[in-house]
C-alpha cells in the first residue's frame, strides 16, 4: 500500500531541509571568511544548547512523559505549554548560556556574544528543525514507494500507522513549512536577544538579567498556544514581530556594550 503525497508538498520539505541544515553552515562560514564571528563563543553556543537540551532537557521530558510524571500538566494546555514548554526550556537553555558566558572569560564582547548566540540558535535549527524536514523527507519517500529500499524503511508497520503518518504529513503543508521556517528565524532572533541577557548578567554581575532572560523565554515558548486561537498565520507574524523587535535591541546594544 502507498500513500504518495504532492510533488509540491514533498519539494516543500527537501527546501526546508536545505534552509535548515545547509544554508547555516553555508552562514557561519561567510560570517567567519568575513571575521563577523569567533570560533570559540561559536562553538561553545553550539554545545550549550545541544547538551541543555538534546541531552538533558529532552530526554528527562521523555522520561518523565513515560512514567506519567507530567499527567497533571499535559491535561491542562496552557499550563503544560507555560511550565513544560517555556519555562523548562529557559531554565535549561539559559543555564546553559550563564554557564558558557562564566567560561568565557576574557571573551565577552559584542562580537563574542552574537557568536555564542549564532551557535546555540543555528544548533536548535539544524538538530531540531533540519532533522525533522529530513524524517519528513524519508518518510515522504517511503510512504510512495511500495518496494526498493525506500519501501523497506516502513515493512512491517500495520495500515492504521502509515494511514495516521500520511495524514500527518498531509497537514504540514508548503503554506505550513514555509511558516515553520518563519519561526526558526524567529527563534534565532531570540536566541540572540537571550543571550545578550545572560552575558549582560555576567558581565555586570547582576543576575536579574539572567531571571529577565528566563522569563522572556518561558514567554516567548508560550506564545503559539496563548495565541492560538488567532490561528497559525497571526501567531507567526506576532512570533516574527517580537523577534524583529528583540533583533532590533540586539542591534542597539552594539554600540553600549558593556565593557
Amino acid at each position: 500500500m502507498t500513500f504518495a503525497l504532492s510533488g509540491v508538498q514533498t519539494a516543500s520539505f527537501a527546501v526546508a531541509a536545505f534552509c535548515t541544515l545547509a544554508l547555516p553552515v553555508v552562514l557561519l562560514i561567510v560570517l567567519g571568511v568575513m571575521k563577523k564571528i569567533r570560533m570559540a563563543p561559536l562553538a561553545l553556543g553550539f554545545v550549550s544548547f545541544f547538551v541543555s537540551q538534546m541531552v538533558l532537557r529532552i530526554p528527562l521530558l521523555q522520561l518523565l512523559t513515560a512514567t506519567g510524571a507530567l499527567k497533571t500538566f499535559a491535561a491542562h494546555t496552557v499550563l503544560y505549554a507555560v511550565v513544560v514548554g517555556g519555562l523548562s526550556a529557559g531554565l535549561f537553555e539559559e543555564t546553559a548560556r550563564l554557564a558558557g558566558a562564566s567560561i568565557l572569560k576574557g571573551q565577552r564582547s559584542y562580537k563574542d556574544m552574537i557568536s555564542f548566540g549564532l551557535g546555540h540558535g543555528l544548533c536548535e535549527v539544524m538538530f531540531i528543525a533540519g532533522m525533522t524536514h529530513v524524517n519528513n523527507l524519508l518518510l515522504s519517500a517511503a510512504l510512495s514507494a511500495s518496494d526498493g529500499p525506500m519501501g523497506a524503511l516502513l515493512a512491517g508497520v500495520d495500515s492504521a500507522t502509515l494511514e495516521l503518518v500520511a495524514s500527518q504529513l498531509a497537514a504540514a503543508t508548503p503554506g505550513v513549512v514555509a511558516l515553520g521556517l518563519l519561526e526558526r528565524v524567529s527563534a534565532v532572533l531570540f536566541h540572540l536577544f537571550a543571550t545578550s541577557l545572560v552575558f549582560t548578567a555576567v558581565i555586570r554581575r547582576k543576575p536579574g538579567w539572567y531571571f529577565a532572560a528566563v522569563g522572556a523565554h518561558t514567554l516567548f515558548n508560550s506564545l503559539a498556544v496563548l495565541l492560538s486561537g488567532l490561528g497559525i498565520l497571526a501567531v507567526e507574524l506576532v512570533l516574527f514581530a517580537a523577534g524583529l523587535a528583540m533583533g532590533a535591541y540586539v542591534l542597539a546594544q552594539r554600540r553600549r556594550w558593556p565593557a
